[in-house]
């Protein structure tokens, strides 16, 4: 999280019991990816947390590079491909589960292209006022491609959703984007993620849509 340490283990613990609360509503095996959306954010918000520490104590040193890869796999590598898919397979619209898919082949796409990139070019995590910023060498080919592909896929796909509460979720994550590129673009893996992370917590709110059409049904 992007102002410090106790604040990314406060985020941290806070997201990880918004995603037990998201499992305990999953009635249908395929929902679990969506509903671990949460908890993976809050695996997220603790990596950074270390990442902190490992940037201002020399005694946790060695947990640098760990706490920063994890942190970017999550943000760049996951992200890409588990928010379509999980969008995908919590819709119960053949027409927008299949556009979604396209998405999801966008986000496949962007995961491979960004885990390329964090492998073959370096990667570094600074402190600059209260917040990280990650600088990761790349082609501006390979940044604008991936920029499209990433928007898309974590952007645009979740408004294709037939559930109300998603489409909120979308709305929401739009406008963060729109606040992250506008007052802290410098930090903008960081803020935005730390925003991503604050609103998942709404997919408990999806979960119980989907909980109580499918208890309507039955």
């Amino acid at each position: 999280m992007c102002f410090s340490a106790n604040a990314s283990f406060i985020a941290g613990a806070t997201l990880t019991v918004a995603g037990a609360v998201s499992i305990s509503q999953v009635r249908k095996p395929s929902h679990l990816l969506f509903a671990v959306i949460p908890l993976f954010f809050g695996i997220q918000q603790f990596c950074e947390g270390f990442l902190w520490l490992s940037l201002t104590g020399s005694e946790f040193g060695a947990w640098y590079n760990p706490a920063k890869y994890t942190f970017l796999i999550f943000a760049q590598v996951i992200w890409p491909f588990w928010i379509p898919l999980a969008f995908s397979l919590i819709e119960p619209s053949p027409e927008r589960k299949k556009i979604m898919r396209y998405f999801f082949i966008g986000g496949i796409i962007a995961s491979l292209l960004l885990a390329y990139r964090l492998i073959f070019y370096t990667a570094v995590a600074n402190i600059d006022g209260c917040h990280i910023e990650y600088d990761i060498a790349s082609p501006k080919l390979l940044l604008v491609l991936t920029g499209i592909l990433y928007f898309g896929a974590i952007v645009v796909a979740p408004f294709f959703s037939s559930w109300k509460a998603a489409r909120w979720l979308a709305a929401v994550n739009v406008l963060s984007l729109a606040v992250t590129e506008f007052f802290y673009s410098v930090y903008f893996v960081s803020i935005w993620c730390f925003f991503a992370a604050a609103q998942s917590v709404i997919i408990i709110w999806v979960m119980r849509e989907i909980r109580r059409r499918r208890n309507s049904e039955n």
